[in-house]
């Protein structure tokens, strides 16, 4: 039998840690790789480069959190809200970094934004799936109280 952990149920459960986490890491994750690469070019066009990448993956890591548990929380009643809520949390993502990207004048915006998608849709997923197994264990803790 798995042995689960305190500390990682206690950040699933407690959903300002849940929304919080993963935009702090990626502002250290983002923010150090993009110091680390830029720091030949000095110590201040490095942290410009780390606070400029850092600062965007956590926004919008925390806007796409925001919006998964509204959109989650609003489909309540709706079959498949897990689906709808995933669905259009990404299609917004997409289309704003499309947006974004085409206002810029990105000539090959598809291959611009794959990558940042490719991972958002994947964070997406997790976080819909984990947000149903802690409706599902919610549910059944009701059932056994009631």
């Amino acid at each position: 039998m798995k042995k689960k952990s305190k500390a990682g149920s206690r950040i699933l459960q407690n959903a300002a840690l849940r929304i919080l986490v993963p935009p702090l890491a990626g502002l250290l994750f983002y923010g150090g790789w993009a110091f680390l690469i830029n720091a030949e070019f000095g110590p201040s066009v490095a942290f410009r480069a780390a606070a400029t990448q850092g600062g965007y993956s956590f926004t919008i890591t925390l806007l796409l959190a925001l919006m998964i548990e509204w959109l989650f929380t609003s489909f309540k009643a709706l079959p498949g809200r897990q689906w709808w809520a995933g669905s259009i949390a990404c299609i917004l993502l997409y289309s704003t970094s499309w947006g974004v990207n085409a206002i810029t004048g990105t000539p090959n915006i598809l291959l611009t934004i794959l990558p940042g998608a490719a991972v958002s849709t994947v964070y997406t997923v997790i976080y819909v799936l984990t947000l149903i197994k802690i409706d599902n264990k919610d549910k059944k803790t009701a059932e056994q109280a009631g």
